[in-house]
C-alpha cells in the first residue's frame, strides 16, 4: 500500500516538476514561485488519496466477495524460485525502499548534528527580532537556520551589511520551514529525480527572494554582485540550513538584472488545473468502470445463453480492481439451480466464513490432499465449484461447474462439503441464501512418479477481501 502510495506521488512531482520548469522557472515574480513549488508538492502528497467513484454501479461490485483460486500441489516438488517468486520483487523493493529511507534519514541526522555542532564554536551575539549570530574563527561560508545566523570572522569583519541582511531575508521569510517540509518529502521519494529537482529549486527561489530583500534595502547591484563571486568557493554546505553560498551562482546573478516579469505570467500556473485532473482520472477508484463492464457482460451473456448454447461466464468474487472471469460448463445452467427458493447471485452483505477469507483458504489448504491417483497419471486443472449458502450459513447445493476428473472434482467436493457454517448473507437486514463460487487449482510440480506417494497441500491462495489486505500462505 505504502509503496503504491510512493509512486502515484512520484509521478505527481516528475509532472509538476515538468510544468514548473517550462513555465515558471525562468520568471521573476519569487513569492509566487515559491508558494507554488510548495503548492505543488502538497498537491502531489494529497492527490493519491483522493479516490473518485465515476459512476454508480459501483456498488454492486462491491458486495462480491473477494478471492482468488486455491493452488493444490504435491508436497516436496516445487522449485525454490517458483515458491519464492510470489513475494521476490514486493519484498525486494520493500527493503530497498526501507534502506534507501534509513540512509536518508541517517544523512538528514548528520547533517542537523553537524550544524549544532557548528553553531556551539565561536562566541553568540544577539540581534534585533530574537536572532542569534555565531562567529566562528575560519574559512566558513555564511548561513542560516531558523533564528541563528552563522558568519565568520572575516566577513563578519570586511562585509557584515550585505551578510547580514541576506542572511535575516531567510529568517524572516520563514525558509527553514520550507527546508524542512522539502526534508521530509525527500525521506519518502529519495528515489525520485523530480523531488530532488524540486528542493533545488525551491533552494533556488530562496536566494532569489534574499538577494531581492538585499537589493531592496539599497545596496549596489555589482557591489554584491562582486561579494557573491568571492564568496562562492566555503566551508561545506548543510542540507538544513539556507546558505549564503549557492551552487547556481549563474542564475542569480542573472536574475538581479533581469526585467521584472508580467503578474500575467502568473496565470501559467493555471496550467497545473488539468494536471490535476489528468491525476484525479488515474488515480479514480477503478471498480466504478469495472462495475459497469462486468454488469454489461453478466447481461449479455444472460440474453446470448437462452438462444445460444454456449457455456456461461461465471464472474468469480474478485475485488473491484482485479475482477476475473471463469469459464463454466454447462453444468452450472441456470436450470440446475434450485428453484423453491429465491438465491441471490449478490447481496448487501455477502456470506463469510468464520474468521474471514483468510480463515477459510487456511481451513482448505489443511484439508484438501491432492488424489494419489489423479497425481500417478499427471492429472491437474482447476476446478470450479458452485454452492448454495443458505440463510441459516450451511453449505448445500454443491456443483461442480467446471470439472477436470472424478478425482480432482471429488476432492474439492468433499472439502468444501465439510465447511463449517458461514456468516449467511444478509439483504436488506435479513439472512438470504446466495450463490458462491470458488475455484481450487490442482496444479503438479516437478516429477509426479516421484511424489505419488505423499499427496500434500503444497501452496494455497492470494487473498484479496474488502476488508482484508492482500496477503498469501
Amino acid at each position: 500500500m505504502l509503496l503504491i502510495y510512493q509512486i502515484k506521488v512520484g509521478l505527481c512531482l516528475i509532472a509538476f516538476y515538468l510544468l514548473w520548469k517550462l513555465l515558471l522557472s525562468r520568471e521573476t515574480f519569487h513569492r509566487f514561485n515559491r508558494v507554488a513549488l510548495l503548492t505543488v508538492m502538497v498537491l502531489a502528497l494529497v492527490l493519491p488519496w483522493i479516490r473518485l467513484s465515476l459512476d454508480a454501479p459501483a456498488s454492486v461490485v462491491s458486495r462480491m466477495v473477494v478471492l482468488d483460486e486455491v493452488i493444490v500441489g504435491t508436497a516436496g516438488a516445487a522449485k525454490p524460485h517458483e515458491i519464492a517468486s510470489s513475494w521476490t520483487v514486493t519484498g525486494v523493493m520493500a527493503a530497498v525502499y526501507a534502506t534507501g529511507m534509513a540512509l536518508v534519514l541517517m544523512w538528514f541526522l548528520h547533517s542537523r548534528w553537524s550544524l549544532y555542532r557548528l553553531m556551539k564554536k565561536g562566541r553568540r551575539e544577539p540581534l534585533a527580532g530574537g536572532i542569534t549570530l555565531h562567529v566562528l574563527p575560519g574559512d566558513i561560508s555564511p548561513f542560516s537556520y531558523f533564528s541563528h545566523i552563522v558568519i565568520s570572522e572575516q566577513d563578519y569583519r570586511d562585509n557584515p551589511r550585505e551578510i547580514l541582511i541576506h542572511e535575516q531575508a531567510h529568517i524572516d521569510l520563514h525558509h527553514s520551514l520550507d527546508v524542512m517540509f522539502w526534508n521530509l518529502v525527500m525521506l519518502f521519494q529519495w528515489w525520485n529525480p523530480a523531488a530532488w529537482l524540486l528542493g533545488r529549486e525551491l533552494g533556488q527561489v530562496h536566494e532569489y527572494e534574499a538577494d531581492e530583500a538585499v537589493l531592496n534595502q539599497g545596496v549596489d547591484v555589482k557591489q554584491y554582485q562582486l561579494l557573491l563571486i568571492r564568496k562562492s568557493v566555503g566551508d561545506k554546505l548543510f542540507s538544513m540550513a539556507n546558505n549564503f553560498n549557492y551552487q547556481s551562482l549563474k542564475k542569480r546573478i542573472r536574475m538581479m538584472t533581469m526585467k521584472k516579469s508580467s503578474q500575467w505570467k502568473t496565470l501559467r500556473a493555471l496550467a497545473v488545473v488539468p494536471v490535476i485532473a489528468l491525476a484525479l482520472l488515474a488515480f479514480a477508484n477503478p471498480k466504478s468502470v469495472a462495475a459497469v463492464v462486468v454488469t454489461a457482460d453478466v447481461q449479455q451473456d444472460r440474453m446470448t445463453q437462452s438462444t445460444e448454447d454456449k457455456p456461461e461466464l461465471v464472474i468469480v468474487g474478485m475485488r473491484p480492481d482485479n475482477i476475473a472471469e471463469v469459464e463454466a460448463s454447462p453444468q452450472a445452467d441456470e436450470e440446475t439451480k434450485p428453484q423453491s427458493k429465491k438465491v441471490y447471485e449478490s447481496v448487501e452483505q455477502m456470506p463469510e466464513f468464520p474468521g474471514g477469507i483468510a480463515a477459510m483458504m487456511r481451513y482448505l489448504s489443511e484439508n484438501i490432499k491432492y488424489p494419489p491417483e489423479a497425481a500417478k497419471n499427471n492429472i491437474e486443472g482447476r476446478v470450479v465449484l458452485q454452492f448454495v449458502i443458505d440463510e441459516t450459513g450451511q453449505v448445500g447445493d454443491i456443483q461442480v461447474a467446471r470439472p477436470v476428473s472424478e478425482e480432482l472434482d471429488a476432492e474439492a467436493v468433499r472439502v468444501v462439503k465439510s465447511m463449517p457454517k458461514f456468516e449467511p448473507g444478509r439483504q436488506d437486514g435479513e439472512a438470504v441464501s446466495v450463490w458462491y463460487t470458488l475455484p481450487i487449482n490442482f496444479k503438479l510440480q516437478g516429477n509426479p512418479a516421484e511424489t505419488q506417494n505423499t499427496p500434500a497441500v503444497h501452496g494455497t491462495a492470494k487473498l484479496q477481501g474488502k476488508d482484508d489486505k492482500s496477503q498469501e500462505q
